[in-house]
């Protein structure tokens, strides 16, 4: 443990952050909701469990899960084909699902959130149109729609303002000690290099979509919509912004390195004392230290759900695909079900995951000291003087490199094709198997992010790691590229869409009427 001897005063950005927390923790000792909004509990119970299957197909990133819910909400409730809407009914069945899904807790929305969101919906609704009229493309105008009135709806039932306030402590913080000329290649990069930072903090330590990321641009910038060509303008540019190489490479340095913000993060989060703790530095070590070993203990945590959440996903993929796929091309080709290859198709990829699991190891006491270190000199010491920040790096390799590892990764690929040809795999099992494992090998290696966030000291890799890393890398780039296309057309989120959600969504609804209508009886008699 790091200790200090003497009490320090914040610079100037850890002072700014101490002040807003304490002005949001007084703001929030006056707020009172008034009344509030009840649901009945009719198919809550099956609306929630429906919630929790169909976030294990998406296997999005558990902070995410609400606004896609919402998202998922208004593609089912607003026509992007006529334009006709009762804004106030869909507020209203918006609250209402998200309380019954378990997003929102019953009791906890003040009844004027309906106005609010009703207002939104009208607002975000009515671009679209004055977009889709102004030539706009389509498909990019209903995007931004969504994504601009999800995360919206979002935040006025759900906002978390010490993000905002914490985001803006971190992007003071990386445009004090990055330099520009260290991920600027291009002069055409320069005039996106503070957009581009701010980008790829959001992404780097709240892993953000670009919905979010939208949103919040829009708002930073006070982008108004007036003007619908200057609005249209600056969606086109986040679009570009989010997907640049000069993003991509602030985000893998933030990444790298952003250990010690996640820890300062998770204690704005959990400690409502934080802004006193941040003024007096010997209390602030100690808490910090504390909050190390408890997000070390939930690194523990999540990586075993982790597993369990990625075998789920696994075997609900799996299952789906081979009772369409693989089961009836069996019967199809040979008149049976070929057993083996069907099995090791639905449980190697499980098992390979949780044994991935085994060599994933929690950072160690050097780990600690250097974060409580970075910590220090990030809060205590002016930015421009402190000399700790490890130095961007740039790296090339020789081609020759490139050449031996792609004829090594289909050296493997040929390998294992030779292995599933001698257990009588076809064609359909092959391909299969390959996806299932690729898939498998690139969620154990999101998996092992979770440890990578929380390093800042990175161990040495032994000899035996390295070969499994070396063997397995080819599988993860095309778990990579798999995921990717998977995000891009989820087949089994659709199916469950369409032949689950919209359905199921339409009975609770009508039940819940019913219930109500049932109740209005029995008041009259």
């Amino acid at each position: 443990m790091v200790h200090m001897t003497t009490d320090k005063q914040l610079n100037a950005n850890g002072h700014q952050l101490s002040v807003q927390l304490a002005e949001l923790k007084a703001a929030k000792v006056s707020e009172n909701i008034g009344q509030s909004i009840n649901v009945a509990g009719v198919g809550g119970e099956v609306s929630a469990a429906y919630e929790q299957l169909r976030n294990a197909a998406e296997y999005a990133q558990e902070h995410l899960l609400i606004q896609k819910a919402i998202r998922r909400f208004y593609v089912r409730n607003l026509s992007f084909q006529n334009n006709s809407l009762d804004n106030k009914v869909v507020a209203e069945e918006l609250i209402i699902e998200l309380i019954q899904s378990g997003y929102v807790e019953n009791g906890t929305q003040p009844v004027e959130v309906i106005d609010k969101l009703s207002n939104i919906i009208q607002k975000h609704y009515g671009n679209y149109w004055l977009l889709k009229n102004f030539g706009s493309n389509a498909r990019k105008s209903q995007d931004w729609t969504l994504d601009l009135l999800s995360v919206e709806s979002e935040k006025l039932v759900a906002e978390d303002k010490k993000q905002t306030i914490y985001i803006q402590f971190a992007y003071r913080h990386y445009q004090a000690i990055l330099h520009k000329k260290s991920f600027v290649t291009d002069k055409s990069e320069e005039s996106n290099y503070e957009a581009s930072l701010y980008v790829s903090v959001h992404r780097a330590l709240f892993k953000s979509d670009i919905s979010g990321i939208r949103y919040d641009m829009q708002k930073l910038y006070k982008v108004s919509d007036a003007n619908i060509n200057e609005y249209a303008h600056f969606h086109e540019n986040i679009d570009d912004i989010f997907s640049s190489s000069l993003t991509d490479k602030i985000t893998h340095y933030i990444n790298t390195y952003g250990a010690p913000l996640r820890i300062l993060k998770s204690m704005i989060q959990d400690n409502d004392e934080i802004s006193e703790i941040l003024s007096n530095s010997g209390r602030f070590h100690t808490a910090y230290a504390d909050q190390i070993k408890q997000e070390y203990h939930k690194a523990k945590f999540k990586l075993n759900r982790g597993v369990l959440k990625s075998i789920v996903f696994l075997l609900i993929t799996k299952t789906l695909i081979g009772a369409a796929i693989e089961i009836p091309y069996d019967l199809l080709t040979t008149g049976v079900i070929v057993m083996l290859p069907l099995a090791i198709n639905l449980l190697a990829p499980a098992v390979y995951i949780a044994v991935l699991r085994l060599g994933l190891k929690l950072p160690g006491t050097a780990n600690t000291k250097a974060m409580q270190l970075y910590a220090n000199n990030m809060l205590y010491i002016d930015q421009d003087r402190a000399d700790l920040y490890p130095a961007v790096k740039k790296k090339s390799y020789p081609i020759g490199f490139t050449i031996a590892y792609v004829l090594v990764s289909l050296l493997v690929f040929g390998l294992v094709t030779k292995l599933l040809i001698g257990w009588h795999f076809n064609i359909v099992q092959g391909v299969i198997f390959f996806i299932f494992f690729a898939t498998a090998s690139f969620l154990g290696f999101r998996l092992s992010r979770i440890v990578r966030e929380l390093e800042l000291v990175t161990e040495k890799t032994g000899i035996l790691m390295a070969i499994r890393d070396f063997l397995y890398m080819p599988f993860i780039l095309l778990g990579q590229w798999l995921s990717e296309q998977y995000q891009k057309v989820n087949i089994v989120a659709l199916v469950l869409d369409t032949v689950i959600e919209l359905p199921l969504k339409t009975v609770l609804r009508l039940f819940r009427q019913w219930a109500q209508f049932i109740d209005d009886k029995k008041n009259d008699i």
